[in-house]
């Protein structure tokens, strides 16, 4: 049987998908293939597979943007996730998440066309990103940092507490089977939870009646509940998963730019909530909830002292993000402009934790 990890890893990886699709994403399916190139997607024995250099590859989640800016492939993104309760991801992971995305982007083949002779198969910039519950070590977050493979965690993320610990609570007993088979049947059926309608008479094959109550309700109900997933790229390189109950209120983005603070609790939970001048009858329009890995956070603030390295970016200019989401309806991209010194703040509270 497949270590509970695993699951959880994969459980972890679709919750990941149907919230990517809510900021705009669309998750690519073994099952929907229709009208892809099979030079670079097919079904395999254990899902989806995307073709490399060297070898085809085994992918557990995709996801595509499906407008691509001037003078650039289409974007897929590729997702990996660790659901561990304390072990923080090591560079083993981040090592072979690389091997991959390395071969992907160079398959270079071309199709035959009877009349037009060679054509190239249809091109993606790829990119990888690496989800956590319980952090990274250091030397998996340098190792990710100099690659360019992302790394998000979801630890002291409020809103979504309630879907790790849902999935934390699958167990053994919530599956049957052996092998590969009982990922892949705890993953569909929790996706059957997710994106279906009706439910079926009969059990999902391979998940016990536990199992089943756990994914159609708890960890359902704790996925479905966050209305408002955003992307942020703070700084234009470190990516942040931006959530909130609810979608995020049009009437506060009448502009592009917002001026944020960025505020904690007593938890170390974090959050970024306008400044007090762009208030309404002192009720805050919006407040998002994010985790900066703190080894990356460790990584920019040691780098930033570093001219050569780091060029002219210093500490205090980690001032903005750039979020992407659906915003009123109407796929937007807008900037939230922070105040200088908060990554100094947070790193403090963050080594507090130690």
């Amino acid at each position: 049987m497949a270590k509970v990890p695993q699951i959880r890893g994969a459980l972890l990886e679709e919750a990941v998908l149907f919230l990517l699709e809510k900021v705009g994403y669309q998750p690519v399916r073994a099952a929907g293939l229709t009208g892809m190139s099979p030079r670079v997607f097919r079904a395999g024995p254990s899902g989806l597979e995307v073709r490399g250099r060297g070898t085809w590859h085994q992918l557990d989640a995709c996801a595509q943007w499906p407008y691509s800016p001037p003078f650039m492939y289409p974007l897929s993104l590729i997702v990996e996730a660790k659901c561990y309760t304390k072990n923080p991801v090591g560079l083993e992971v981040v090592r072979n998440a690389l091997g991959v995305l390395k071969d992907i982007s160079e398959n270079y083949f071309t199709l035959t066309a009877r009349r037009v002779g060679a054509l190239p198969t249809q091109r993606f910039n790829y990119a990888s990103a690496i989800v956590s519950t319980s952090g990274f070590t250091t030397g998996a977050a340098e190792f990710a940092i100099a690659h360019q493979l992302f790394l998000i965690e979801y630890s002291h993320v409020p809103v979504f507490e309630p879907v790790i610990n849902a999935i934390m609570s699958i167990d053994d007993s919530c599956v049957s089977g052996t092998g590969a088979a009982v990922v892949a049947n705890a993953r569909n059926a929790y996706r059957m939870a997710l994106f279906g309608g009706d439910y079926p008479a009969e059990l999902p094959p391979g998940v016990t009646a536990k199992g089943w109550d756990i994914l159609s309700g708890a960890a359902k109900e704790a996925c479905t509940r966050i209305r408002g997933s955003y992307f942020g790229m703070l700084q234009g390189r470190w990516p942040l998963h931006l959530l909130r109950e609810e979608p995020l209120p049009p009437e506060a983005f009448q502009t592009d730019t917002i001026k944020c603070r960025v505020v904690s609790n007593e938890r170390g939970d974090w959050r970024f909530e306008p400044y007090p001048d762009q208030q309404t009858n002192g009720r805050s329009f919006f407040a998002l909830e994010f985790n900066l890995p703190r080894a990356v956070a460790e990584l920019v603030a040691r780098s930033s002292n570093d001219p050569f390295e780091f060029a002219d970016v210093k500490q205090q200019h980690f001032s903005y993000i750039d979020l992407s989401g659906i915003i009123g309806g109407i796929r937007r991209t807008v900037r939230l402009e922070l105040h200088e010194g908060w990554l100094h703040e947070y790193l403090q509270r963050r080594r507090s934790e130690i």
